[in-house]
Formats: structure tokens, sequence, C-alpha cells
């Protein structure tokens, strides 16, 4: 599924990026491409200026540190550029300093990421900045379209006297508050006003019938237009915006006329937003579960008007659900003796749940968020007493879902008896599935950490044993040479060849990022698992399939490495075809009977560098009598003496040279001669590279 917010019948979004790396840009936009954006690159800040003044990008994804002109100061230029204010620009960066983030927002940047780029939250928060700049701007027409329409239904048209009573209300007033005309005039304007609300209405609205004379000189008149909260009828609570002028009635008498427009559904969209944009930041950021849990529930409690929250999880090993995080609002901690809270929280971290009790069993089948808004009526609900002592009467709890598991619960208590509306229950539902994945994958993390420190401690002392799980030479039916050569003890690269039947020879060769003991640990795993084909969803008949599972268990890791290159292929001595699927390796080079050189590869991206990447398969026939050689990139990315590489053109001309003196040329010779060539001593990388004679 296509998850870019273009429609069908909209332009595509165009977006802008400014990186000096060229493999970041070429990374960046095959993702965006994918998504079906429109993309220009440029390489600083200058070109950055230059491109946005000839094409007016939707959004700006900018680099901090590039030469000529730096992000921070392209940033802080395009804020004095035409509608450049308007122009979201999101900042990527390496530095995740305070000093550089603070900048970064200080420039105009609206958000920032740091490198390593992480494809799905770089992709989420494109989105949302999207959709947030396109209602801004819709927000803005249809204000600019409609502000000046007095007449609505749905607009409150209003008069006070001096005193600041209500004269005159139309029908939209009963509408949108609930209280009935006849009720309502005669009534102080601040009788209708939230107390949170109180001072900010004050203050704008008192000068205005508080005076002698207009401070205005036009007409007499002075205006204010200002947004607060109205109390309703069913004690619910709507946002409004006020527009409001003082007009001199006579002499020193002054009276008050405007209209009120009821906000609420734009103010709750924008809530929301921020409250998802803050939690995605959080988990973006966090490398504590605990800590984040806190900065979860002090973020919806504090937006929403919540005033106790608290984080239960599910043990694992004993199917018991404990609490883990409480968070109490300041309000409620003012307003209930110590006493009585502090006996709360206790109950509250010594209580444990069973799954099964009828309470907890709703809430983790529901799969969505429940809603108590009279807690004296529930007899059966635990801790009642303790709550109801607290004086809450109102809680909303939904589940936190990893995938297909039920982590835990998120409870949230609030004395005001009120229903949350549907946008909100939607909201929670969606941060449970956001909190739950993100506690998987920290739970993952620490497991495969845990994992890595056991098998990096025990890699230490088996170099022999990696080179031992290297496949000796093949000599039937098919005869494959090799030589492995690790920069270090412990190298990076590992290959197999085997056969699945009495037709099929799986050949494969993959190279790790790097090389040493960490290397060495990501390369034995895949190995193992390759060879006792542990994986699921896969056919090992198709490389495609095994590509796409790989690609899916082993993501790269949060300093950018753990990922690597494949080329993976399945011959059949029967019908003499390849097929083959390559992941960022660089291709095969075969050598037909009658010297003909030909690359046996495809474009790809390396396994691990973007999640869901689709992988192509490719069929080719090989004649018999050819030789077909399969190596890693250490075997020709060799710096000269002029600090030029010697590249892949170099190797494939010596291998053709060779192949016309010697057909069966030995891999050993092949690799003096590189050498010699290169007066390279020792390989930089690890050097892998199989002879195949067909």
């Amino acid at each position: 599924m296509n998850n870019n917010i273009n429609n069908l019948n909209e332009t595509p979004s165009l977006i802008l990026i400014a990186d000096d790396d060229r493999t970041t840009r070429m990374l960046l936009k095959m993702l965006l491409k994918k998504d079906e954006y429109e993309v220009i690159e440029v390489e600083n800040g200058q070109q950055c200026l230059e491109k946005y003044n000839e094409l007016r990008p939707d959004v700006i994804l900018l680099d901090a540190l590039m030469p000529i002109m730096d992000g921070f100061e392209c940033c802080a230029r395009l804020q004095d550029l035409p509608n450049g204010a308007q122009t979201p620009v999101l900042m990527i960066t390496a530095l995740d300093d305070q000093k550089s983030v603070d900048r970064a927002f200080a420039a105009g940047a609206i958000d920032y990421v740091t490198k390593p780029l992480h494809p799905p939250l770089l992709r989420q928060r494109l989105r949302r900045i999207l959709q947030a700049s396109k209602a801004e701007t819709a927000l803005r027409e249809s204000e600019k379209k409609y502000r000046s329409v007095v007449n609505s239904l749905k607009e409150i048209i209003f008069q006070t006297d001096e005193q600041g009573k209500l004269i005159f209300l139309n029908p939209a007033w009963e509408t949108i508050t609930g209280f009935s005309i006849a009720e309502s005039l005669g009534k102080d304007f601040q009788h209708f006003i939230h107390p949170s609300d109180s001072e900010l209405h004050q203050k704008f609205f008192l000068p205005l019938i508080e005076q002698n004379k207009p401070k205005t000189l036009e007409d007499n008149t002075q205006y204010q237009r200002y947004q607060i909260r109205f109390l309703q009828k069913n004690k619910s609570v709507c946002w409004v915006e006020i527009y409001v002028n003082s007009i001199q009635k006579n002499h020193n008498i002054f009276v008050t006329s405007g209209t009120i427009n009821d906000i609420t559904e734009r103010k709750l969209r924008e809530r929301y937003l921020k409250i998802e944009n803050d939690i995605r930041k959080t988990l973006a950021e966090s490398d504590n579960i605990e800590q984040a849990n806190l900065e979860i529930l002090k973020n919806i409690g504090s937006q929403l008007d919540w005033q106790w929250g608290e984080v239960w999880f599910i043990d694992s090993g004993t199917n018991q659900i404990k609490c883990l995080t409480i968070w109490v609002n300041s309000c409620l901690e003012n307003k209930i003796e110590k006493e009585i809270l502090n006996k709360f929280k206790q109950v509250t971290k010594n209580h444990i749940f069973n799954p099964e009790n009828e309470s907890i069993k709703d809430i983790l089948n529901s799969n969505a968020s429940i809603v108590l808004d009279n807690l004296q009526e529930e007899k059966y609900f635990l801790r009642r007493q303790e709550i109801i002592d607290a004086g809450l009467t109102n809680c909303i709890s939904f589940p936190i879902i990893g995938g297909d598991r039920k982590l835990g619960i998120i409870n949230f208590f609030r004395s005001v008896k009120t229903k949350p509306e549907t946008e909100i229950l939607k909201l929670m539902n969606s941060l449970g599935n956001q909190i739950g994945q993100f506690i998987r994958r920290k739970m993952a993390e620490e497991e495969l950490q845990k994992q890595n420190e056991l098998l990096q401690s025990e890699l230490n002392k088996a170099a022999d044993y990696v080179k031992s799980l290297l496949p000796h030479p093949l000599k039937e039916k098919i005869l494959i040479n090799q030589n492995f050569i690790p920069s270090l003890e412990l190298g990076g690269d590992a290959f197999d060849y085997y056969w699945l039947d009495e037709e099929n020879l799986t050949i494969y060769l993959l190279d790790v990022a790097g090389h040493g003991v960490q290397s060495a640990l990501l390369s034995v795993s895949i190995l193992n698992i390759l060879r006792s084909q542990a994986l699921y969803n896969t056919d090992f008949y198709q490389p495609w399939t095994i590509l796409e599972e790989l690609n899916r268990i082993f993501q790269m890791d949060d300093n950018g490495q753990n990922y690597f290159t494949i080329w993976y292929g399945v011959y059949n001595v029967v019908s003499k075809e390849l097929v083959y699927a390559c992941g960022g390796h660089p291709p095969a080079i075969l050598i037909a009977p009658d010297g003909k050189i030909q690359k046996v590869g495809a474009m790809s991206i390396p396994i691990g560098m973007l999640p869901n990447l689709e992988f192509e398969e490719h069929l080719f026939e090989i004649p018999s009598g050819s030789t077909m050689y399969i190596f890693s990139d250490g075997i020709y990315e060799i710096y000269l003496e002029n600090n030029n590489i010697w590249g892949i053109d170099a190797l494939i001309e010596l291998i053709s040279q060779e192949y016309q003196l010697n057909k069966n040329i030995e891999l050993s010779q092949l690799i003096e001669k590189i050498k010699d060539i290169t007066k390279t001593q020792v390989f930089n990388d690890d050097v892998s590279i199989l002879q195949i004679h067909f």
C-alpha cells in the first residue's frame, strides 16, 4: 500500500533535498520516489536557495553541515524569501546535541532528524509535515474567504452593555452553548467563560468597556480578537474565537458588539496533531522504556486535561500485569490530601492484575479504547475505592499492542464526568499501537544486544571456527574454488555453496559493512540461518524471497551499521539456467568459452538499509564451459598511490587478460597479480572470491 498523502487528482508534492553527501541523496531520492513524491536534489545551501526561488517546493529536507553555505544559514535565509516562512524545513543532521537542535529551530526548521537516517521515522514525519502544511494552507484560505461572513448560522452575533452584560444574541448562541437566549440575556458575559481563561478574557474584553474614550482614531472603535474556552450547558467545553469591538453609544458610555465562532474541531485537530507529533518524537529519541512512558503520560494528560495516568505491563514470565509508570497532574496533587494520594500511589504500585480478570480482559480483547464516565457505578472496578477517595470519576483505558501481542494497558483518570470525543478515542487507539511497536522494538533490541555481546565474546576466541564454517572447494558436477582473505583476524565476508537437490546448486556470497568481530558476528549469523534454511515465508529455489526475508530481519542499527550486500543464485545443471538476485552486491563476472565477458548482476540497495524493499529475480542461461567469478568489493576497491580507486573495470580487464593466457588460472595467482598491480601488501577490506567452472 502506498502511504503517500498525494491523491490521484493532485500534483505530487515536490521535495527539495539539499545534502552534500551523494549516498544520502540517493537513498532519500529512492525512498521518496517510492512514495511518489517529486524530488529535486542539490549539494549545498546556496543551490537550495536558487532552486527554491525557481520551483517553490512543498518541503525542504536540509542537511545541517554542507560546504559553501550550511543548512542553518540556508534555513535562516529562506525565512526572508517569498512564502519561505510558510515552507516546512526538515533539518537532517549528524549533530544531536541540544545546542544544534536549538539552532535548527531558531533558524526556522519545524523538525529535525539525525543521521544515520531511519526511513520509517523520516516517512512518518514527512507525511505529517505535508498534512499539517496543507491543512494550514487550506485553513488560511478558508478564513480569508469566510472571515467577513457574519450572518452564518454557525456564528454567534452578540452585544453587551457598558457593564459587560449580554443585551443581544442570535440563535447560533443556543446551538453552540446549549443555553437559551432567554436565560442568557442580562447575564455577565464572564459567566460563560471557562475559569482557566477568565484572566485572558478580561485582558482583552474589559478595556473595551472600561475606557473614557477609544484608544484608536478610526470611527471611535477599538477591536480585539482572541481565543478562549466556553462553558456549555451540558458541562462540556468548547473553544471559540471572539471578535469584538467597542462602540461609543452616548458620550463616554461604551458598549461592545462582536461575533463568536466555534473553533473546537480546529483546536482539537491542532491538539491531537501536536500530541501525536510530540509522542512520535519521544518514541524516536527515547532509549529508556520507563522514561518514554512517563513523557507520554505527561504529554497526553496535560494536553487533554487528565489528572492521573498509569502504564501497566504484562510480565511475560508470570503473565501478571504490574504497574510500571505513574504520572500525576499537579492540580490533583494540590486538590486532595497528601495521605490519600500517597495511599493511591502505593496501592497502584503494589497491585497485581490477572489478565483473566473481567475488567482487564475486556480492555485487552477490545483492541480499542474503553470509556467509563462514572466509576462510582462500576462496583467491580479494580482499586475502585482508592480512585473514588481521590475524587476521580471518569476513566479511559486502551491496550498497548505490539504486533500480535498485547503488552499492557494505559489508564487515564479525571474528576470531570465528560465523555471523550470520538477523535480522542481514535488517537488513543493509534498511540497504543505506536507505543506497543516502540516497546517491542526496545525489547528486541535489548535481547539482540545480549545475544550479540555473548556471541562477540565467543567469536574473539573463534577465528579458526569462523574460517572452518566456509565450504571446501567443490569437485562434483560443478568445480568451485574459493579464496578468503580477512583484513583482520575475523572478517565480515561469508560465502557458501551446496546442493538443494541432485540438479540445483545454491551459490551465494555476502559482505557485511565493516570488518572485524562485529562484522563476523553478523556474517556468521546469516551463514548459519541460510545453511539451516531457517527462514520463514521463503522458497530456497527463488532467491528474491531469501533477500526480502533477510531484509526484514536484519535492519541496520542506530549507528548505521549491520547492513550487508549479497549475491545469491541457484544453478540448475540440467537446464543450464541460473536464477539469481542481488542486494547491493557487485555483479558476478561470466567468461564464455569464446572469451566474451558479461556482468551478471543488477543495481539494488543493500540488505538492511530500507524496510519493505522489493528485490528482483533474474534468469540467465550459462553456456557449458563458462567460468564465473563472484567476489566482494574488497578485491577491487583498492586505493592506488594517486589516491584513485583501482576499480571493478580494472579487475574485469585483468581477469580477461589472464583468461586468454590461462583458462584455469589459480585464484591465489590472480590475487598476487592484483597485489603487484596495485602495490598492495595487505588488503584494507575483507576479500572473498569464488571461481566456478560450469
